[in-house]
C-alpha cells in the first residue's frame, strides 16, 4: 500500500466515540480504587527469625556436604575427632534425641508466643 491510499482510507473512516455511561464507570472505578484502604504490609520483624533459621540450617548443611565431600587423604582440619567405635552408635542415638527435642522447643515456643499475641489463648 502507498501512502495516499492509507491516508484516504483512515480519513473516511468514523471518529470513535465512547459508549454512555463509560466516563462515568471509569471515574466510579477510579473513586473506588482511590478510597481503598492501603494493603496489609507483610510482617518482617516476624519473618526475621525464620530466614536466619533456614540461613543457618543451609550453611549447616553446606558445612556437612564439603567436610564429608572432601577426601580422606588429605585429614584436613575439618575431620571430626577420634572416638572409640563403641560410643558411636549411642552418641548418634542422643544427638537425633536432643535435636528433634530442640526443634520441638523451638516450635511449641514461636506458636504459643504467636497465638498469645492474636488473642487466641
Amino acid at each position: 500500500m502507498n501512502p495516499e491510499s492509507m491516508d484516504r482510507i483512515l480519513a473516511t473512516e468514523e471518529e470513535l466515540v465512547p459508549s454512555s455511561g463509560f466516563l462515568a464507570s471509569v471515574m466510579e472505578r477510579v473513586q473506588e480504587e482511590a478510597s481503598a484502604p492501603p494493603p496489609i504490609p507483610f510482617p518482617w520483624l516476624r519473618a526475621i527469625p525464620a530466614l536466619v533459621l533456614a540461613t543457618a540450617v543451609l550453611g549447616w548443611g553446606g558445612y556437612e556436604f564439603a567436610r564429608f565431600a572432601l577426601p580422606a587423604a588429605g585429614e584436613l582440619a575439618l575431620a571430626s575427632p577420634r572416638i572409640s567405635a563403641t560410643l558411636v552408635t549411642p552418641l548418634k542415638e542422643a544427638g537425633w534425641v536432643a535435636g528433634s527435642l530442640a526443634v520441638s522447643l523451638v516450635c511449641w515456643l514461636l506458636s504459643s508466643r504467636l497465638a498469645g499475641r492474636s488473642g487466641l489463648l
